[in-house]
C-alpha cells in the first residue's frame, strides 16, 4: 500500500481543495471505523462537500488501490468470517457499516436500496443514529461524508430504519445538500484548521408513536433542531 499520504496534486485547485478541513474531517471518521488512513486510496481529489451539506469528499482512486478499498469495506460490511473479526464485532460501542442494496433475498431490502438509489455505486453506512459515517463508490470514484444523523440500526438479525432518525437525516443532511436556504451552518477552526465548532441549524420534525401526552395517538412535533461538532478532534 502507498505511504500514508497524498500523491502530488495535478492542479492549483486541487491543492487548495487538500487544505480543506472537511477532506480530513471525513479523513479522521474514516480511520476510526476502519483504522486505515482513507489517504493511500486518494488519487485526484474531484469535489469537497462543505456544509450546510454534510462535510467530506469526492474523489478518484488511486491507480490499482479501488480492490483494496472494496475489500476493506466490505470486511466491515458483512458477517465476519473468522473468530478474531467476530470478537472484535461484540465489543460495546463498536459500530461497522451496513449495505444500503443488501439483496432481494433480505426482508428489508425495498427501503434499503431505495436509500442507495441516490448513491454513486455501492452504498454503505454507519449503525446508528447519532453521526456517521457514509460511503459510496463505483469503478473509478469515492464519495466519503459524515452524516450528521443517522438511521439504520441492527436488531434481531435484521437492518431496522428509525423513523425519527429519518426524519432528522432528511430535513438535515439532505435538505442541507438539496435545499440549502432551509439550513445553516457555522464553523470556528483552531489553529490547525481542526473543527472546533461545526453547528447546523435546520427543521426538526419528530413522530411519537404513540404519543404519551396526546391520549396515546400518534403526534407529529415540528421545531428547530441544532446539530453537530463540538470540540476539536
Amino acid at each position: 500500500m502507498p505511504r500514508d499520504t497524498l500523491p502530488p496534486p495535478k492542479s492549483p485547485l486541487e491543492g487548495e481543495l487538500r487544505l480543506k478541513w472537511e477532506l480530513h474531517f471525513a479523513a479522521n471518521h474514516f480511520q476510526r471505523i476502519f483504522n486505515v488512513s482513507l489517504f493511500p486510496f486518494i488519487g485526484r481529489v474531484v469535489k469537497v462537500f462543505s456544509p450546510p451539506a454534510s462535510a467530506g469528499l469526492l474523489f478518484e482512486f488511486r491507480e490499482g488501490m479501488r480492490e483494496s478499498f472494496a475489500t476493506l469495506v466490505d470486511r466491515r460490511a458483512f458477517p465476519p468470517a473468522t473468530l478474531n473479526e467476530a470478537i472484535r464485532a461484540v465489543v460495546p460501542g463498536y459500530r461497522g457499516v451496513i449495505p444500503d442494496n443488501p439483496g432481494v433475498s433480505h426482508r428489508d431490502a425495498w427501503w434499503r436500496q431505495a436509500a442507495a438509489g441516490a448513491a454513486i455505486g455501492q452504498s454503505f453506512r454507519e449503525e446508528g443514529t447519532s453521526t456517521g459515517l457514509h460511503i459510496a463508490f463505483n469503478k473509478t470514484l469515492c464519495d466519503v461524508h459524515v452524516d450528521r444523523n443517522g438511521f439504520v440500526i441492527s436488531r434481531d438479525g435484521f437492518t431496522h430504519w428509525d423513523l425519527n432518525g429519518l426524519l432528522r437525516h432528511l430535513t438535515i443532511d439532505l435538505a442541507g445538500d438539496k435545499a440549502t436556504w432551509a439550513v445553516h451552518s457555522a464553523v470556528v477552526l483552531d489553529r490547525r484548521r481542526r473543527p472546533i465548532i461545526q453547528a447546523t441549524l435546520g427543521p426538526w420534525f419528530a413522530v411519537d408513536l404513540p404519543s404519551r401526552d396526546a391520549n396515546d395517538r400518534t403526534a407529529v412535533k415540528v421545531g428547530i433542531q441544532i446539530s453537530g461538532t463540538f470540540g476539536s478532534r
